[in-house]
C-alpha cells in the first residue's frame, strides 16, 4: 500500500502515478488479479528512492545544524 499519491509531492514519480491510476481505472477487475503489479512495483521503487533522497538531505541538514550549535556552545564556553 502506498501513501496518498500526490503528483505535486513527488514530481519525479508523477508519470508512474498517472500510469498506475489509469491502469486501475481501465482494468477494474483485473487489477485485483495483478494486472497493475508491474507499475505498482516501479512506483514503489521510485517512491523509495525519493524517500531515501529526502532522508539523506534531512540528515545532512541536521548534521550541519548540530555542527553550528556545537560551535556556538564552544564559543560560549571559551568566553567564560
Amino acid at each position: 500500500m502506498h501513501p496518498q499519491l500526490s503528483e505535486h509531492k513527488t514530481p519525479q514519480c508523477a508519470d508512474l502515478i498517472q500510469k498506475l491510476n489509469a491502469c486501475h481505472e481501465q482494468r477494474n477487475v483485473a487489477k485485483f488479479f495483478g494486472a497493475c503489479n508491474d507499475l505498482k512495483n516501479e512506483l514503489t521503487l521510485c517512491l523509495r528512492a525519493d524517500r531515501k533522497e529526502r532522508s539523506r538531505k534531512n540528515l545532512d541538514a541536521a548534521r550541519k545544524k548540530k555542527a553550528e550549535v556545537d560551535r556556538a556552545w564552544k564559543d560560549i564556553e571559551e568566553g567564560k
